[in-house]
């Protein structure tokens, strides 16, 4: 293990735990950087997760990630620009000097080939980087190298077919930002857009938004742990006949929490580090979970925008233009390509920890395909029934946020269980559990 050089937690006494104050003691779990923080007099104890295992997801994301595809992506975008500025030195140069820029200008004729193997690289770093680290302490750590891995396959392609934000691509430092912060960054007028004098009052709702998620996971992994994340169930929701529907909601729920915090809330402390700088970032979660008013308000306004907006960019809007069937084909195309992001990212977590995996290859892409067809009708009855026009809206609107849920939650298993394992990965996370 390559943080192992970090001490186990010893015992602090004979009995096996260490005293904080009368009545309440902390108790180190055998094998983790862990304490159970007892508190008799509440039959409570807070469970501190393993320390090292965060440790390592927070190094990998914030110290050597976003460093490396900063580097690396600064040095991407100079090769890869160095064959137009070939190109344009062979029209201005002289007839004797262009032979001088011979073995650049091959490199001109192999450009698209160096952006597909470029490409390809950014995709297959998570795959490497384990193997040079040695290995990992838990599924999160791989999730947040393929997680990585995507963003910068994508961004990467919007450089080689210039779909990016405009001015993203403006110099080598504004692509390399653009490219190694998880958190996407702002532009206006075709140059970074900047915090003015509110920078310390973005932090700090930001740092206050961070704080309200943080507990709304403890809760999340705290009922979840005590349940196995699968209340009310015998079994997971995926080894019962129809998906134990609809008795497996609540679980099914549950488990969409925690899949929002976990990504929530790595998405907000980059966006306060980036705010630290004084730089504008997208809001990536507009309270997709209690307020969604629709199947398309949930993917297309509220979920992840910045996956949203990448897949906007790379696959619909080069397809928009040309009536209803383009379009129809380009929201396909953005559903598909989600699909697929995922399965790469589901795969990934399967070959890091092949041994308990739950995942099956397709499910994941199916869920996307389906929540495709899913938005395709909603638009169709907006546009031919008088409930989609009228008596939708008419709807108080926790009433559509309830029937948005109830409408997503069943197609839940083909999504959640490639990630089961992560989710039950119980001893990373910290918890509130009873004496």
């Amino acid at each position: 293990h390559w943080l192992t050089s970090l001490a186990a937690p010893q015992s602090a006494c004979a009995a096996g735990c260490a005293p904080v104050m009368s009545g309440i003691a902390a108790v180190p779990v055998p094998g983790l950087t862990a304490w159970h923080l007892q508190l008799p007099s509440l039959g409570l104890q807070v469970y501190s997760g393993d320390l090292l295992a965060l440790t390592e997801v927070l190094f990998l994301d914030l110290v050597l990630c976003i460093p490396f595809r900063f580097i690396f992506g600064y040095a991407a975008f100079k090769l890869y620009r160095c064959a137009d500025r070939c190109q344009e030195a062979k029209l201005e140069s002289s007839e004797s000097s262009r032979a001088l820029l011979l073995p650049y200008l091959y490199l001109q004729e192999l450009k698209p080939l160096l952006a597909m193997g470029i490409g390809a690289a950014w995709a297959a770093h998570p795959f490497v980087l384990p193997m040079l680290l040695g290995s990992l302490r838990s599924r999160m750590s791989f999730f947040i190298l393929a997680y990585l891995g995507v963003l910068s396959t994508f961004r990467w392609l919007e450089l080689a077919a210039s779909l990016g934000p405009k001015g993203f691509d403006a110099t080598a430092t504004t692509f390399a930002l653009y490219f190694s912060l998880p958190a996407e960054l702002q532009f206006e007028d075709g140059k970074l857009k900047f915090l003015s004098g509110e920078r310390w009052r973005r932090a700090l709702d930001l740092l206050l938004r961070l704080a309200f998620h943080s507990s709304i996971m403890l809760i999340a992994l705290s009922v979840g742990k005590a349940t196995r994340f699968q209340p009310f169930l015998e079994e997971i929701p995926a080894k019962l006949p129809f998906y134990g529907l609809p008795w497996s909601l609540p679980a099914l729920y549950l488990q969409t929490v925690w899949v929002y915090c976990c990504l929530t809330l790595p998405m907000l402390y980059h966006r306060i580090m980036a705010t630290l700088f004084g730089l504008e970032t997208l809001v990536t979660m507009k309270a997709p979970l209690t307020q969604s008013t629709s199947i398309r308000d949930f993917w297309g306004r509220r979920w992840n925008l910045i996956v949203h907006n990448l897949m906007k960019r790379c696959f619909f809007m080069p397809f928009q233009h040309g009536g209803p069937v383009k379009k129809n084909i380009a929201g396909f195309v953005s559903f598909l390509m989600s699909g697929v992001f995922h399965e790469y990212m589901w795969l990934m977590l399967h070959l890091a920890r092949p041994e308990g995996s739950r995942y099956s290859p397709g499910k994941v892409l199916v869920f996307f395909v389906l929540q495709y067809l899913a938005t395709a009708v909603q638009v169709m009855l907006v546009k031919t029934t008088w409930l989609g026009r009228r008596g939708w809206s008419m709807m108080p609107t926790v009433l559509q946020t309830v029937v948005t849920t109830i409408c997503v939650l069943p197609f839940g298993p083909l999504f959640l269980e490639g990630v089961h394992d992560m989710i039950n990965e119980s001893s990373l996370m910290p918890a509130v559990e009873l004496l």
